[in-house]
């Protein structure tokens, strides 16, 4: 529950282009009822790839959508930081770049 309110926590289902599950990613709220995912990395603690795609979730029909960039993409990243500049813009900064890591070959 949210404090002050009677709001409850559940799982949602949704439909779309659901992301693959993800770590190190970030989500902005970028409208009344759209948030935007971006990057993190896929996989798990021992071999993940770094991920630089965007997807939004609409709220009111739960339904994912991955975002087409127009001009010159982030690059892949993850353990970033993003926040809302005003409706439908946000700024991304910092995180980590790189590729595939496989921590049992270091």
């Amino acid at each position: 529950m949210i404090a002050g309110t009677d709001a409850i926590s559940e799982p949602v289902e949704s439909t779309g282009e659901i992301p693959l599950s993800r770590f190190g990613h970030t989500m902005a709220l970028v409208g009344p009822d759209k948030a935007v995912l971006f990057g993190g990395a896929t996989g798990d603690a021992g071999k993940y790839s770094m991920s630089g795609d965007a997807y939004v979730f609409c709220m009111t029909t739960h339904c994912w959508s991955k975002l087409a960039p127009q001009g010159i993409a982030p690059s892949p990243r993850a353990a970033h930081a993003v926040a809302t500049i005003e409706e439908q813009q946000m700024i991304l900064y910092g995180g980590a770049t790189g590729g595939t890591v496989d921590a049992m070959s270091q």
